[in-house]
């Protein structure tokens, strides 16, 4: 255990001592916060005129969202660092060690884990901090479990990120599928536009990632007081859906306990991918 424990300690300081690193692995939080100031804010406040507390709801939708991102984001700067151990063949030092390739894959997901749970809730802070200023609604209660949703949200990207990057062996194809993936996400998770603006292929693929649904879960405990503040009484069903509060398959609706269910069991398919891809180099 020491030694996985070592290997992640090694392996968070590389990260953070990459400045670049740090910035590039934001980008697509920063990609997000300023389309939408820019762009895509006063646009979507104006698609509901007379909706009391409006900017609110935005706000609050767009910032919960974020949250569902940054984890994914932030784990991929993380294992850079696994990157350039295999690219530099560093990662053969590793092979001659006592480590099993299970402690090896420990050590790498650990350390990722680490460096991306301090990255999303840094993030957390200062989106609730901008929230609870502008006067938005929020419970006591979502803001602590959005806190504890955290966990879950960055182990199951970090699993996720590293069984698909155990088959990048150089860094041009990590930088390559880090920029495609820093992009791709803040559409597949409805964030860039709501989901029932997506054509019905792309709502499905984006339902398929466990990032939309972690992103559904966030707006439900950031956002979901203030839509029932904006709709009272009215029924917000199709809003929920079209803004991805609520996620489906077909008929098949998702509640709190499918979708962790869902992104427990996918998340799981991924960690014998990294150990079988470990064993096998």
């Amino acid at each position: 255990m020491r030694s996985v424990l070592m290997l992640a300690k090694r392996n968070c300081l590389c990260f953070f001592r990459d400045r670049a690193n740090v910035m590039f692995s934001l980008m697509a939080a920063l990609i997000v916060v300023m389309l939408y100031l820019l762009v895509l804010r006063d646009m979507m406040i104006s698609n509901y005129p007379g909706l009391p507390g409006v900017d609110n709801l935005i706000d609050a939708w767009v910032l919960a969202g974020l949250m569902g991102i940054i984890s994914l984001t932030s784990c991929m700067g993380a294992l850079q660092t696994m990157n350039t151990d295999r690219s530099e063949g560093k990662d053969v030092d590793l092979m001659v060690t006592p480590m099993s390739p299970w402690k090896i894959s420990c050590g790498y997901i650990l350390g990722t884990f680490a460096a991306a749970m301090l990255m999303s809730l840094a993030m957390m802070v200062l989106a609730l901090a901008y929230l609870a200023a502008s006067g938005c609604p929020m419970s006591g209660t979502g803001i602590a479990l959005a806190f504890v949703l955290a966990v879950p949200s960055c182990l199951s990207g970090c699993i996720v990120m590293y069984g698909l990057t155990s088959f990048l062996k150089s860094s041009g194809a990590f930088a390559g599928f880090f920029s495609i993936v820093s992009v791709l996400v803040g559409f597949l998770t409805g964030i860039y536009m709501p989901m029932g603006s997506m054509p019905d292929g792309m709502q499905v693929v984006g339902t398929a990632m466990p990032a939309t649904h972690f992103a559904a879960l966030f707006r439900q405990l950031i956002a979901g007081d203030a839509l029932d503040k904006s709709f009272a009484s009215a029924d917000t069903s199709q809003f929920r859906l079209d803004m991805g509060f609520d996620l489906h398959f077909g008929d098949f609706m998702f509640d709190t306990w499918t979708s962790l269910i869902y992104v427990t069991v996918f998340t799981a398919v991924f960690v014998v991918i990294a150990v079988l891809r470990m064993k096998r180099n």
